[in-house]
């Protein structure tokens, strides 16, 4: 079976034993090493502490359990925004959402995490 690029809004709209590392988990890989950095600096930052801990959880989450729909529904509305040039404001606004994960954002688990960058496409419709 040969993998599938599905594109860079294709999110969810790809079959199961094709998926690969998410674009959102990458993300929330990549916000997690800038949080590991913050706490070298300051191995005092709380704030930061947490939200290395929350965010792999998030991450190890949405690895493990089955949010298709979740997915689907957010490959979807990407999909809208990519063809009407709203996708940097969404990639702006969901790295802004990372960054508070932990400090004022706490999303319970990955389907709430999802439901927050679904917020935050929705709000750009």
């Amino acid at each position: 079976m040969r993998a599938v690029d599905p594109g860079p809004f294709r999110i969810g709209t790809e079959p199961a034993a094709m998926t690969e590392t998410r674009p959102e988990i990458e993300a929330l890989e990549t916000t997690i090493a800038w949080r590991l950095r913050c706490l070298d600096a300051d191995p005092a930052d709380a704030a930061s502490a947490e939200a290395v801990r929350r965010l792999e959880a998030l991450a190890e989450d949405l690895a493990g359990a089955d949010h298709a729909a979740l997915w689907t529904e957010l490959g979807a509305l990407l999909n809208w925004l990519g063809e009407s040039d709203g996708v940097s404001d969404y990639l702006d606004l969901a790295t802004d959402y990372r960054n508070r994960i932990g400090v004022s954002e706490h999303p319970r688990d990955g389907a709430a995490y999802i439901g927050g960058l679904l917020d935050i496409a929705r709000s750009l419709i």
